[in-house]
């Protein structure tokens, strides 16, 4: 079953403030898949699902344009209550549901996308239910972002990057990771993930440039699974170092001012496979 490592009604609320949407190129390799395993020209296919969708903003809503219809959906429901308060196109819609029992009928979906969330769901139920409600020629989609953020051209990158690196590995260090975040810094290669369909393909380093304030820098990382047992666990061993780690960037970037800009990148990892048109 699906890990609910994002319920609660402040996690939620955070998530949705902080969390980076994807950068359009995810989206047009997902398009391009799915519209090479057809015939004809398609301007927008019937029906996509968005698996573990979170607050909507990350994921879903970018589907709206390619779609007719659009269902986000997520075990927690607090992030679908998120997501329906939330600013979304007319074609969209959420629901509260596990990624391993989808509430679509069979072969009704055109795209099937999970989103920085494959790793804390069941996967092997998880292709089995895209099996299931893929139409032929239907693609899942399976992507998730890098752990390790880098600022990209700046002239205080040398000093900026091991701080950056210091956050983003500092759960780990502390024996915070669970297999779900191992399976993230593996980039979805353990065999597992390998979509079970012959017509696939793998896509690394899709650049991911993100501009924040500091504030929503440190923020951000707070939302991720980890911090949060961290910080659960550590609760003042933890302020402490993050202050600490805030300082040293601010420092870094130059300001005292958490709502300075600066720019980093993070890479997107993709998994793309096909349902035959022909039955097995």
């Amino acid at each position: 079953m699906s890990t609910r490592y994002f319920a609660g009604k402040l996690v939620a609320q955070n998530y949705a403030i902080y969390r980076p949407s994807y950068p359009d190129s995810v989206f047009t390799l997902c398009i391009n898949f799915l519209k090479n395993g057809v015939s004809n020209e398609v301007n927008k296919f019937p029906f996509a699902v968005d698996v573990g969708c979170g607050t909507g903003h990350q994921s879903t809503a970018p589907l709206a344009k390619y779609f007719d219809s659009v269902l986000g959906i997520d075990i927690s429901k607090e992030q679908i209550a998120e997501a329906k308060k939330s600013e979304h196109p007319e074609n969209v819609n959420f629901k509260v549901s596990a990624g391993e029992a989808l509430p679509v009928g069979n072969e009704t979906v055109s795209l099937l996308q999970v989103a920085a969330a494959a790793h804390c769901m069941d996967i092997v139920q998880v292709y089995k239910e895209a099996d299931r409600v893929l139409t032929p020629g239907g693609v899942v989609a399976l992507f998730s972002y890098s752990t390790a953020p880098e600022t990209s051209n700046h002239p205080k990158s040398a000093e900026i990057d091991p701080i950056l690196k210091e956050i983003a590995d500092r759960p780990e260090e502390r024996g915070f990771f669970v297999p779900g975040n191992y399976m993230v810094k593996r980039r979805y290669t353990d065999e597992c993930f390998q979509i079970p369909y012959a017509d696939k393909t793998r896509i690394d380093n899709i650049l991911h440039p993100i501009t924040n304030t500091v504030e929503d820098f440190v923020q951000f990382h707070k939302t991720l699974s980890r911090f949060r047992k961290m910080e659960e666990a550590e609760p003042d061993l933890t302020k402490q170092w993050m202050e600490d780690a805030t300082a040293r960037l601010l420092n870094a970037l130059e300001t005292t001012d958490m709502s300075s800009e600066f720019t980093y990148n993070l890479e997107v990892h993709m998994l793309l496979g096909r349902k035959p048109h022909q039955p097995k």
